[in-house]
């Protein structure tokens, strides 16, 4: 490249929201060039080999609720699947049990006489929720937070049993850090139409496609990322691995963006640094599609966006332990697709240290179709606490505990640990505030897009239609 050269567009960022966007404006015309620090395309979603089976080690699956996601995989030639095997909690309360997660929308459930709601609560537990159908839909119209809202309207236990343990795990986040109308759009509404929180549970369940609330890609999340990345290039767009952007001003009506090549640091959750050898591009289309705390740190380069001292909430330091095992006492699958665990409460005497099991070849059967072993995911880290890499010997017992079958060393074929530090900014009442004024500053700077999970919101389903309707508009920009 010369010292500067002129690019119909630039995308900072080649995790799912990058590529999603560039796609898009490699549809309608104008080729883009992607910026990507790692070595690979996809950011959270991606795979490696497992027991001689490539898996995910990311992200393994997308939220329903929106259609997007799904008809995106379709359109990319990816086959969807709906996961197999119930899901279960386990709760440390009583010595530590295990029950089936009931039908509900990130804990919350659609009907309180289903059996599994009636098993999950005590006797009191489920007469105060039961108060939700009669107390009118005005009671806790004021909160704004996921947890308040929750116990409002069903009470303490509700949030503690079943929504702290699956809405935590699924954002790895306090409840009462994630504001409700970001988490469940529509969910507010829905109980003044509906007249209780269950009902609207139930009608948000009942609008959204059949079947499971997630769906994932036949042999892997992993493929979509690839697939993206291979229908831009087809489309005469770029992508440049190992290259990281050091700097982006405006000048005119166009943006300089001053990429390097990015040294890798040995471990792939720490950051990539420069090495010295800059270049400069100039663009009138620029889409931001960085990590929350890298994208600020870019976007304090320009002064119309008045980014000041912003910094997100802290994330929780996620780490997950994956492993391919060789264990017959696993062929029954005893917790079906897995387990989330809930927070210790006070008195409780924990068994486990873990927040989550999934038994990925279970909800994901493609693995042993393929030939693969039995495939566990376990993690650790919860938002305010300290993450502690176990050793194997602890990782197996957890297993086993939550399992209830031997689980051992001499069973491991192959493991995998990787770390998600400071992970998944909560989706916070203040957070939303400045994301909001921040699409109102950028809006006034014709060429400029910015997306990714900090400002779309958690999740691919949030995430690809936001980026897609990001990279739409800016194809419409002149150049």
């Amino acid at each position: 490249m010369s010292d500067v050269d002129d690019l119909p567009a630039v995308v900072v960022g080649g995790g799912l929201a990058g590529l999603n966007a560039a796609r898009e404006l490699a549809m309608a015309g104008v080729q883009p060039l992607v910026i990507e620090a790692r070595h690979r395309v996809g950011g959270l979603v991606f795979g490696d080999d497992l027991g001689g089976v490539a898996v995910d080690l990311g992200a393994e699956s997308f939220a329903k609720r929106s259609r997007y996601a799904a008809q995106l995989c379709r359109d990319l030639g990816l086959e969807v699947l709906d996961p197999s095997g119930r899901s279960w909690i386990w709760s440390h309360a009583d010595g530590g049990h295990a029950f089936e997660i009931p039908h509900g929308v990130l804990g919350i459930p659609t009907s309180l006489d289903d059996p599994d709601v009636v098993r999950a609560l005590s006797p009191a537990g489920l007469a105060r929720a039961r108060e939700d159908l009669v107390m009118g839909s005005e009671i806790g119209s004021d909160a704004d937070d996921l947890a308040s809202f929750v116990t409002a309207r069903l009470g303490r236990e509700v949030l503690d049993v079943l929504v702290e343990p699956i809405a935590g795990g699924v954002h790895s986040a306090d409840p009462a850090e994630l504001a409700v109308d970001t988490i469940v759009p529509g969910l507010r509404a829905t109980v003044a139409a509906e007249g209780s929180l269950t009902a609207a549970a139930r009608a948000i369940r009942a609008s959204a496609p059949a079947g499971a609330v997630v769906s994932s890609v036949v042999g892997g999340m992993f493929r979509l990322p690839q697939a993206l990345a291979s229908d831009i290039e087809a489309r005469g767009g770029e992508i440049y691995p190992e290259m990281m952007v050091t700097d982006v001003r405006r000048d005119g009506v166009s943006w300089l963006v001053t990429i390097d090549n990015a040294a890798s640091p040995g471990e792939p959750h720490l950051p990539r640094t420069p090495l010295g050898q800059p270049t400069t591009l100039r663009t009138p289309r620029l889409v931001i599609a960085l990590d929350g705390r890298a994208a600020l740190d870019l976007l304090r380069r320009i002064p119309e966006l008045s980014i000041g001292d912003w910094t997100l909430p802290r994330g929780a330091d996620l780490l997950s332990v994956d492993l391919a095992l060789d264990c017959p006492a696993l062929d029954a699958a005893p917790r079906g697709s897995g387990l989330l665990v809930t927070p210790p409460r006070p008195g409780d005497q924990p068994r486990v240290a873990c927040k989550a099991l999934t038994h990925y070849s279970v909800k994901w059967p493609w693995v042993r179709e393929r030939g693969g072993h039995h495939v566990l995911r376990v993690s650790y880290g919860r938002a305010g606490t300290p993450t502690v890499e176990p050793p194997l010997g602890e990782t197996l017992a957890d297993v086993s505990t939550l399992l209830g079958v031997h689980v051992g060393v001499e069973h491991v074929r192959g493991a995998h640990t990787v770390r998600f530090p400071n992970s998944l900014p909560p989706q916070t009442l203040a957070h939303r505030a400045r994301v909001a004024q921040l699409d109102a500053d950028a809006s006034g700077l014709p060429g400029l897009g910015i997306t990714g999970a900090w400002c779309a919101g958690t999740g691919l389903a949030a995430v690809l239609p936001h980026a897609a309707a990001v990279g739409a508009k800016l194809a419409t920009v002149a150049p």
